[in-house]
């Protein structure tokens, strides 16, 4: 979903506030992220800042009426929820330091496979499943040793890109979350085969239309569409397609409510892994920047999926991946109690709130010679005695931080 800077002195009542000019801490609000019910917050808000990040409705969302009061996700509910649900597949099999270099290399052999997929498929030539299939073995067997560090991976690495990236990622994240629902291996390839499928329709699609630079019209949004039956034909024309990859594809853009498209499909008429296909695609995008609009936070995002449970997603489903990634996913960049801004390089299952974090930037927003490791879990407190937690997520890009760089 699109984020938008605007002058506080052009809020309206109903506007979604998702992040403001200062930190949330220095604020009277309760939640990082609420919609404006009144006069009185705007003219609070105008008090306290300049400029505030607005969501915007898009084409793919539609946000809840003001009036209908929706519900916040609050920090306890969230502790709840993320750790309420711990069980022995969540623990990782290997070291994180020992599964980063074989997850590095898995991803670039993914990403080149994924050119080259496209680049035939440019050409006209037939879609060959079994190069997509050699994706996801390597990437489902890294993931089932350590899902944080491919899951690094996906979010530190720079792309040229943005569909290869985008792609990558939901096929990554489709991974992580049937690992936490308890798939065997050949259904977590059968998602991953799906996360690089979703958009291939979109080979078809003009390339001025893909690389528009402001926000569609309703007649390219309409073509845009139909992609989904795009990708449907190209997949139908390979063999050995597994009906459960055509399903996904068909159905990751319909909604739990039938707001979706192609059919409108409502309810369990939409299967489960277009479901799931449909949650990951969608926190995806909405935490990816696009030229017209800044991208969300994770948490930022996971707090709109919480709103659209047994809306636009089965509630079920939404509280799962939600489990699966924490609200700070592994390479979340986020601002400590103590002024800090840090990297998520591990989780603690037990703890998700608590994680492993690198410090990047000071408390001054200066970098760090070298970058000490923090176990959250286990370092409570400041130097000073103060409490040490993470306040917010920060959005990529907020900081001159290349994340590519980092090494351990």
């Amino acid at each position: 979903m699109p984020i938008e800077r605007i002058n506080t002195g052009q809020l309206q009542v109903g506007m979604y506030i998702s992040r403001l000019d200062r930190p949330w801490r220095e604020t009277p609000f309760l939640f990082q992220g609420f919609y404006i019910q009144d006069s009185d917050e705007i003219a609070k808000l105008r008090e306290l800042c300049r400029h505030v990040y607005i969501v915007v409705p898009d084409e793919e969302y539609t946000l809840e009426s003001a009036q209908e009061k929706p519900t916040v996700m609050s920090m306890s509910a969230i502790d709840e929820l993320v750790n309420g649900h711990y069980d022995k597949s969540d623990k990782p099999r290997v070291k994180f330091i020992e599964e980063l270099p074989k997850a590095q290399s898995v991803h670039q052999s993914i990403e080149n496979i994924t050119m080259e997929i496209w680049s035939d498929l440019d050409e006209g030539k037939a879609l060959d499943i079994n190069d997509i299939n050699e994706c996801v073995a390597v990437m489902v067997d890294s993931i089932n040793r350590n899902p944080d560090a491919f899951n690094w991976v996906c979010r530190v690495k720079e792309h040229h890109s943005s569909t290869y990236r985008h792609a990558i990622n939901v096929s990554a994240g489709l991974t992580t979350f049937g690992r936490k629902m308890g798939f065997d291996d050949e259904q977590l390839r059968l998602l991953a085969m799906g996360g690089l499928s979703l958009d291939i329709g979109n080979i078809k699609l003009p390339r001025d239309l893909l690389d528009k630079k402001v926000r569609l019209t309703d007649d390219e949004w309409e073509l845009v569409k139909q992609h989904v039956r795009y990708g449907m034909d190209l997949l139908e024309q390979a063999s050995n397609i597994d009906e459960r990859l055509l399903w996904m594809v068909a159905t990751h853009h319909e909604r739990y409510d039938g707001s979706g498209y192609l059919a409108g499909l409502v309810g369990d008429r939409i299967p489960t892994f277009g479901q799931m296909a449909g949650i990951v695609d969608s926190y995806v995008a909405s935490t990816e920047p696009k030229p017209y609009s800044s991208a969300m936070t994770s948490e930022e995002s996971v707090q709109t999926l919480f709103k659209q449970r047994d809306q636009h997603f089965q509630s079920s489903l939404v509280d799962n991946f939600i489990q699966a990634i924490g609200i700070y996913p592994t390479g979340s960049l986020v601002e400590l109690s103590s002024g800090e801004i840090a990297i998520i390089v591990g989780q603690n299952p037990r703890r998700r709130l608590r994680p492993r974090v690198v410090l990047l930037l000071d408390a001054d927003k200066n970098p760090y010679g070298s970058y000490p490791v923090v176990n959250l879990l286990k370092e409570t407190h400041t130097y000073d005695g103060k409490p040490l937690h993470i306040v917010a997520g920060v959005a990529h890009g907020e900081y001159p931080i290349n994340l590519e760089d980092l090494t351990f």
